[in-house]
């Protein structure tokens, strides 16, 4: 530890001038004087180490002058002894000045030294005495102690954290890093961390770029936080990375890289947003329901209603009453499965586990029975076609819906005056998708205006026809559901088509 050595030297060598000039009775009080006024502890040792001068500070000349004669090892702690033997020695055998460094407890407080002890020579040479001089030192020992325990505790902090600290120069070269780096580079690039290689040169080709001017960002004063996802013993491994520049009196001289383990809130973040995704579906899902409750279930109950008014007008008629009954039941068998379908679907989170085999032509001629007022009323010609798929593997529920409401709309957008022709067919097509089509030759849509708005929530395009606009909205959320798309091509005046594209 350098404490104003050179200082001290010179200073010694003033002192030992002073020394030399008290023999001489002339300049003594000068050299009192000087001592009077000395910071140092100095004390003047013969061979026989008794007590020749001393000077303490804040210590009278009387309390001094009985210091004369005694040995300097009853003047002092015992916990010095040893040292100051030691350096006696050394000094009276070879003529070397000796520095070291004690404590001791001086007027009832601990204190620390830096001691010089130089020696005293006659006119021939000989060492005659030895000199010390001693500096206290305390404040700048506990400053030294302080900086020290603050480097250690800031050493521990780092090196016993689990996050990742890096510091890198202003050519992104490696200053340092903590045992939490070291330990992970090997398992995030494949290589252990070096103390002047370049932070880019362990980045995969993709990330380079995008670290550099990350990196010329910092260089600038910015702070820059990014997440990068690595493979971490055999798992994703997602680092939550933060680099902010390094300053020395005002001077940017480097950046630091802080890296938290963001799996776990990641992971977090996915499942949350994994519920909030089955949140949505189980809401659309009972959007679907309460629709095709209040909607398709509407059908198989007026055309109940409907029977029933006839049975009672036809109930002395015994040929027309077994007619209505049979059809009667039919209704009610149909709107029993519909339910069943309906609560199979909402209780059951996994859609695959509901799916079964559904045959076209027996679901479409439920809906034909359902719809049979409407295509009465419209004299609509409806032509259909299963023949080369005539069953697919789905939701039955959802089929049924998707075929109610398009033969439905193709009924409803007729033309005035003219009795529509519908035409549904069932094929495979050039991708290998299941597609059901309906062909119409009614009122069409301007797709150049609505393309956009066709499926959406509440929208009509027709004042004329009744409905709340419900329909389509259902049947693209259910084909989404089914994983499928659905396709529609119009032209005002001749007709539509819609296709429904589902997975095979």
């Amino acid at each position: 530890m350098d404490l104003n050595t050179e200082d001290l030297h010179k200073e010694i060598a003033r002192l030992k001038e002073e020394i030399e000039q008290l023999k001489k009775p002339a300049q003594a009080n000068s050299y009192k004087l000087l001592l009077e006024y000395s910071p140092d502890i100095i004390v003047q040792v013969n061979r026989d180490y008794k007590v020749v001068i001393a000077h303490l500070p804040a210590y009278s000349v009387e309390q001094l002058d009985a210091f004369r004669g005694q040995d300097v090892f009853a003047l002092t702690p015992p916990s010095v002894h040893h040292k100051i033997r030691e350096a006696l020695r050394k000094v009276f055998e070879t003529g070397e000045v000796v520095v070291y460094e004690s404590d001791g407890e001086i007027r009832g407080l601990h204190r620390h030294y830096i001691n010089h002890v130089s020696a005293i020579k006659n006119e021939q040479g000989e060492i005659t005495s030895a000199y010390f001089v001693c500096r206290e030192a305390t404040l700048q020992k506990l400053a030294a102690m302080q900086s020290i325990d603050s480097e250690q505790k800031l050493s521990a902090l780092f090196e016993g954290s689990s996050q990742i600290i890096s510091l890198f120069d202003r050519d992104s070269r490696f200053v340092w890093y903590n045992k939490a780096a070291y330990d992970k580079s090997i398992f995030l690039f494949g290589k252990f961390l070096c103390v002047g290689e370049r932070f880019d040169s362990y980045l995969k080709e993709q990330y380079r770029e995008g670290f550099n001017a990350n990196f010329e960002r910092v260089l600038k004063g910015e702070i820059v936080s990014y997440t990068r996802e690595y493979t971490y013993q055999d798992k994703p491994f997602f680092l939550e990375i933060m680099l902010q520049p390094v300053y020395q009196k005002d001077e940017l001289v480097g950046v630091s890289l802080i890296g938290n383990n963001h799996t776990e809130r990641k992971e977090y973040e996915d499942q949350l947003e994994k519920a909030n995704k089955e949140l949505i579906q189980q809401n659309d899902q009972l959007n679907q329901y309460s629709y095709i409750i209040s909607h398709n279930l509407r059908a198989p109950i007026v055309t109940l209603l409907g029977l029933i008014t006839i049975f009672n007008q036809e109930k002395n008629n015994p040929a027309e009453t077994e007619a209505i009954i049979s059809h009667i039941t039919k209704s009610a068998n149909h709107l029993d499965t519909v339910i069943k379908d309906l609560n199979n679907v909402l209780t059951v989170t996994d859609r695959r586990s509901v799916m079964a085999e559904v045959y076209l032509d027996v679901e479409f001629d439920i809906v034909r029975f359902l719809l049979k007022n409407e295509i009465e009323t419209a004299h609509a010609v409806i032509k259909s076609d299963f023949s080369q798929l005539p069953a697919i593997h789905s939701i039955k529920s959802y089929i049924h819906n998707i075929l109610y409401n398009l033969l439905s709309n193709a009924i409803k957008y007729r033309k005035q005056n003219k009795a529509p022709v519908i035409s549904v067919k069932s094929y495979k097509d050039a991708s290998g998708m299941v597609c059901i089509e309906f062909t119409d030759d009614g009122i069409g849509v301007d797709l150049d205006k609505f393309r956009d708005k066709l499926f959406g929530f509440y929208k009509r395009f027709h004042s004329h026809v009744e409905g709340k606009g419900l329909g389509l909205h259902l049947i693209k959320k259910q084909i989404d559901a089914l994983e499928g798309r659905i396709e529609v091509e119009s032209i005002v005046g001749q007709g539509t088509t819609f296709k429904v594209l589902l997975p095979e």
